[in-house]
């Protein structure tokens, strides 16, 4: 079997980002991915906030959902990478008021879809 075929079957790479795993957000949104379509997708919790890089990519996919997790995006976006909030821990930007503690965030980088509520894991499971 060549690589690229191997590569083919690998399940897709779905990131979470979240300050609290067991957040009623964060729960529904695994569930939705962990249901029929399970074996699509490996799941990457991550508790710390986004690279510069990572940032300015999930601009270009949807902004507003964006926007509605991170209170100060636009500033952020002027920042450099080495900036003190890049990569600091989610619950320390949820109590300081930068990330939106009511909803989670998930990515699937390949397919270039995001959002931040379990609709709309469900928006792209539908469309697989």
């Amino acid at each position: 079997m060549s690589l690229f075929r191997s590569l083919q079957h690998q399940p897709r790479v779905i990131t979470l980002f979240t300050h609290d795993v067991a957040s009623k957000p964060s729960v529904l949104i695994m569930q939705q991915l962990r249901g029929d379509q399970s074996d699509k997708f490996n799941i990457e919790v991550h508790t710390k906030f986004p690279t510069l890089d990572q940032l300015q990519y999930m601009q270009g996919i949807n902004s507003a959902a964006l926007q509605a997790q991170v209170a100060t995006l636009s500033e952020l976006m002027r920042r450099d990478s080495s900036y003190e909030t890049f990569g600091k821990d989610l619950k320390e930007c949820a109590k300081s008021g930068i990330w939106n503690p009511r909803t989670s965030l998930w990515v699937d980088w390949e397919k270039k879809r995001m959002g931040n509520d379990a609709s709309s894991v469900k928006a792209l499971l539908e469309k697989l």
